[in-house]
């Protein structure tokens, strides 16, 4: 006689885990970046946000966020209600939202322990983002703290809506 197996059960947390539609994020994720324009061909310039935030702020860009900005920069996400854990917030990959506010990036940077560089905001400007040299994702104001280890897991956090 075999054993008999449990059956396996999923829950809510499941979709931050589920790489099964594009291989790097959730089924949803891809769903709502694909609605905001997004293709994994998608390629835009980056070169016209460098030289603006270079000149502004003095901030210089690193290859890891070149790549992310190339693929994700320019989309926008109106998101509200709830999500798998919190609240979804509205959120744009703008580089530019950024401008002007080289002190939080520098907390950013010190907190982190290498050079952050702006990525956008979220909760209509309540909160920036900003990707370090290895690629993990900072977010803050008046305070900062550690967002995700990616752009993808950061994506994947901001659309499914958990912590």
């Amino acid at each position: 006689m075999r054993p008999r197996t449990r059956p396996v059960r999923h829950n809510r947390s499941d979709l931050m885990t589920d790489n099964t539609m594009a291989g790097r994020w959730s089924p949803k994720t891809d769903r709502v970046l694909r609605e905001a324009g997004w293709t994994p061909q998608r390629r835009v310039a980056t070169e016209q946000w460098e030289r603006t935030l270079r000149e502004s702020d003095g901030f210089s860009a690193h290859e890891k966020v070149r790549a992310f900005l190339a693929e994700f920069g320019g989309l926008t996400f109106a998101l509200t209600g709830a999500g798998a854990k919190v609240a979804l917030l509205p959120f744009s990959i703008n580089p530019l939202e950024g401008q002007w506010e080289s002190d939080i990036f520098e907390e950013m940077s010190e907190y982190a322990g290498t050079a952050v560089y702006p990525i956008g905001e979220m909760a209509k400007g309540h909160l920036f983002l900003g990707m370090a040299e290895d690629g993990s994702i900072f977010r803050g104001r008046d305070a900062v703290d550690f967002f995700a280890e990616s752009g993808d897991q950061a994506l994947d956090k901001l659309i499914v809506g958990y912590r």
